[in-house]
C-alpha cells in the first residue's frame, strides 16, 4: 500500500524531456517507429502512477503526445500544423497504436 498522490510537476517534466528528445532524435524516422520508442515510456509511467490521483496529469500527457505525433505526421509530409482535420483520434490510437490506456485503478 502506498498513499494515493498525484504526480509530482518535476516526473512529468521528465518524462516529457524524455519523450521530446526521442521525437526530436528520430524526426527523419516512420512514426510506427517513434511510437515503438515511445510506448513503452508512456505504459510504465502510467502504470507507476496510476495508483493516486492522477486523472489531469494523464489528460496533460495524452493531448500533449497525441500533438507531438500529430506534428510528426505533419512534417513528414511538409505541411504546418497539427492535422486536426486530417488523423482522427481513432486513427491514431487503433491504426498507428498509440499508447491510450491513461486509467487511475482506484483501490
Amino acid at each position: 500500500m502506498r498513499p494515493h498522490y498525484t504526480p509530482k510537476l518535476k516526473k512529468r517534466t521528465a518524462l516529457l524531456r524524455d519523450l521530446k528528445e526521442v521525437f526530436r532524435r528520430h524526426r527523419s524516422q516512420p512514426i510506427g517507429r517513434v511510437i515503438n520508442l515511445i510506448n513503452p515510456k508512456l505504459r510504465g509511467w502510467v502504470n507507476y502512477f496510476s495508483a493516486g490521483h492522477s486523472g489531469r496529469c494523464f489528460s496533460y500527457i495524452r493531448d500533449w503526445v497525441e500533438k507531438k505525433v500529430r506534428r510528426h505526421l505533419a512534417r513528414a509530409r511538409q505541411r504546418k500544423g497539427f492535422g486536426w482535420e486530417q488523423w482522427s483520434k481513432s486513427w491514431l490510437y487503433d491504426t498507428l497504436k498509440l499508447f491510450n490506456d491513461y486509467r487511475v485503478k482506484h483501490g
